[in-house]
């Protein structure tokens, strides 16, 4: 049988590579950022209808007061985070990042937080806003159909057709 026993003096990483490791992958997230930007602002994504989220354009189409009760219905839901819990997150994960040695698992917990807290907000928003339409009536979803419509054809920002040069007929 073989003695599978660490030895006392076993060479361990020397901390400068953690911290090259550590630097390596801020640089790695840094251009991953740059680049989803870079999509999300100024590439192909820009004019794109997913650029604005699936719920944005049922939300700009609703008449002034149904969005003011989803936005209210949102922010009066105590079990959702608010912006103190939010910015705690993120402080942290920005911990967790800086830790040495760097756990990922406790990355992976910030994370699944941080999802689950987006679905707390949807699950709330869709049903808001789902109550804001079935409250309306034949005619009043009709015409509320058609601004959705508009709001697809205008994009985000309330931009006519694309990017210039683009024609959209």
């Amino acid at each position: 049988m073989v003695d599978q026993t660490p030895e006392p003096n076993a060479a361990r990483c020397p901390r400068w590579v953690k911290a090259v490791l550590a630097l390596s992958l801020a640089v790695n997230l840094a251009i991953a950022g740059a680049v989803a930007g870079f999509f999300l602002r100024d590439g192909p994504m820009r004019d794109s209808r997913t650029a604005m989220g699936y719920a944005a354009p049922y939300i700009i189409a609703l008449p002034r007061e149904a969005r003011r009760s989803v936005f209210d219905t949102i922010r009066s839901d105590d079990a959702l985070p608010n912006r103190r819990d939010r910015r705690a997150q993120y402080a942290e994960m920005v911990q967790a990042l800086r830790s040495d040695p760097f756990d990922a698992e406790t990355v992976r917990t910030i994370l699944t937080r941080q999802w689950q807290s987006v679905g707390a907000v949807q699950s709330v928003s869709q049903s808001a806003w789902l109550a804001a339409v079935s409250d309306m009536d034949v005619q009043t979803r009709a015409a509320y159909a058609e601004r959705v419509e508009e709001v697809l054809r205008r994009g985000p920002r309330g931009k006519k057709g694309g990017k210039k040069g683009d024609r959209k007929e």
